[in-house]
């Protein structure tokens, strides 16, 4: 199986742990906490400098990203430890799984060419 992208490697109690969130994640996130869930993982116009997400989505979604590596020790107490040693967990894992999406190119834009290059040189008969 090929290398998968996303996936931010933490450390808590001695032990290395992979999390990934993927569609599935996702998904659960949305059934749990309504449709607009990763709006209210951002701060709100105005926010005060000591605002936080929602501790109930942001605790789903480590656990989440942790089952499908660890899901035999994945649990809530797991990720208070992953949280308490890494408190930049929570920002990587977003930056890491759900990055900025590259803008599209505009219709006017020079899209690279792609096959052989042409010969330059004209046949001689």
């Amino acid at each position: 199986m090929s290398d998968i992208r996303g996936i931010l490697k933490l450390n808590a109690g001695g032990k290395e742990y992979k999390l990934f969130v993927g569609m599935s994640v996702l998904a659960d996130l949305q059934s749990q906490h309504g449709q607009n869930v990763l709006e209210k993982m951002d701060p709100p116009e105005g926010a005060s400098d000591d605002w936080m997400p929602d501790l109930n989505i942001a605790g789903d979604l480590i656990l989440g990203a942790l089952e499908r590596f660890h899901s035999d020790v994945a649990d809530r107490w797991l990720v208070d430890d992953i949280i308490l040693e890494n408190a930049d967990a929570l920002p990587r894992l977003m930056g890491t799984s759900l990055p900025d999406p590259t803008p599209p190119l505009k219709l006017d834009e020079q899209q690279p060419k792609r096959g052989k290059p042409k010969s330059r040189t004209k046949a001689t008969a």
